[in-house]
């Protein structure tokens, strides 16, 4: 057991450190800047760094050009980069709008913050731009609440579901982001993706046996399911993937050719993955203690009972992607009701479109992963004297057995 498992670690680390050999390969292969190109950059230099906010000013109005804008004024201290332990004073602009309708915190003393510096003539007296807010500590902390919270509740099992879930962030990362960023079909990228998850997840949690194997052919199953759906329905609803995030993206990323249609399917199967794995799993686990206690159910016995379970699970789990796709889109929705839209309308409008049939090609995923993991249990635990359980009679010397 311990050897598969160590043999599939080293799949993934194997696949992972050539797809990172293909970043550092391409960034390699970039033509170098000619001396005309070179010529052409601008020659005062620009800085990004840390600073603390030592003293933290009112808000007041600054009118730049025709617009009228919220500020603050601090004084920073820059705590990394060539200036670093220089004290400067600017502005922090809260505003994100022009009518300042959503302004943002004002800044206090002690806060930390990315500032852009840019030289000038005079180099005592540099550009300074605050930019925001670095948060990467309170993320840390809610990240290391959260593992603690797992392993408090979870303890063992806990332990394992952390490494299922870095396991999962490196998976996503290194095989899915990484090379569907250099070209890889999105849609391959995200099947295979999901079936390592599944398969190291599952193998961590529970080791690797015959519910393990249900629970994993059956969240496959509804994902794969989930993204066909989605695929035949946003091929007739002509779903071209085009949205804010993708017209950015391709701005961005000029040098970079990507198909927003596929990468609407590779979102949509991801985002189904863990619903569909909590049933998977779920089912699985219910019917194998069902065996358990009771190893002469037949296979047409097995299978009702896991249609039964499901049941009872579907309402809830479905109700988990709609009610994401509902949070995640309020502003959306809120935005085309403030343009006078019936809902007709706004369902036809393709951002909205597109994430109604995330969530409903998901909640559909998570539909069919109940019976396709109950019909696996039951057909692979169809023989009445064949499920293994743990013997609660001990001959020691001797090998377990069920009296």
């Amino acid at each position: 057991m311990k050897s598969k498992l160590l043999k599939l670690l080293i799949l993934v680390v194997t696949i992972s450190v050539i797809l990172v050999g293909t970043v550092y390969a391409d960034e390699e292969t970039k033509p170098e800047e000619t001396p005309a190109e070179a010529t052409a950059q601008p020659e005062q230099k620009t800085e990004t760094v840390k600073a603390k906010v030592i003293e933290a000013g009112e808000v007041s109005d600054r009118t730049t050009g025709d617009v009228l804008e919220k500020v603050q004024k601090v004084t920073i201290k820059i705590l990394s980069g060539s200036r670093k332990n220089e004290k400067f004073e600017a502005y922090y602009v809260l505003s994100y709008d022009m009518d300042n309708k959503i302004l943002a915190y004002e800044l206090n003393k002690g806060n930390t913050v990315t500032v852009q510096i840019k030289e000038t003539e005079d180099k005592s007296k540099p550009e300074i731009v605050v930019q925001d807010v670095v948060r990467q500590n309170y993320l840390g902390y809610l990240v290391l609440f959260f593992f603690a919270s797992i392993v408090l509740v979870g303890r063992k099992k806990g332990v394992k579901a952390i490494l299922g879930l870095l396991i999962t962030v490196f998976a996503i990362y290194f095989i899915l982001i990484l090379s569907i960023y250099h070209g890889y079909n999105a849609i391959l990228l995200a099947i295979f993706t999901c079936f390592v998850i599944i398969l190291l997840t599952f193998t961590i949690l529970d080791g690797w046996n015959k519910k393990t194997i249900s629970a994993a052919l059956g969240t496959l199953g509804g994902v794969v399911f989930a993204g066909i759906i989605a695929f035949i329905v946003g091929y007739f609803a002509k779903l071209s993937g085009g949205g804010e995030e993708s017209i950015m993206l391709s701005i961005a990323a000029k040098d970079k050719t990507f198909n927003f249609r596929d990468l609407l399917f590779a979102g949509i199967v991801v985002s189904a993955l863990g619903a569909c794995m909590d049933v998977g799993m779920s089912i699985a686990s219910s019917l194998s203690e069902l065996k358990s206690k009771k190893p002469d159910m037949t296979a047409k016995e097995l299978f009702k009972s896991g249609m039964q379970i499901g049941g009872d699970m579907i309402g809830t789990m479905t109700n988990t992607l709609i009610l994401s796709f509902i949070g995640c889109s309020l502003n959306l929705v809120l935005l085309y009701m403030s343009s006078n839209l019936n809902f007709l309308d706004m369902i036809n409008i393709e951002a909205i479109a597109q994430e109604a049939v995330c969530a409903l090609s998901g909640s559909v995923g998570i539909v069919y992963t109940v019976p396709i993991t109950a019909a696996i249990f039951a057909f692979i635990n169809r023989d009445k004297d064949t499920y293994k359980t743990k013997s609660e009679n001990i001959v020691e010397g001797k090998r377990s057995l069920k009296i």
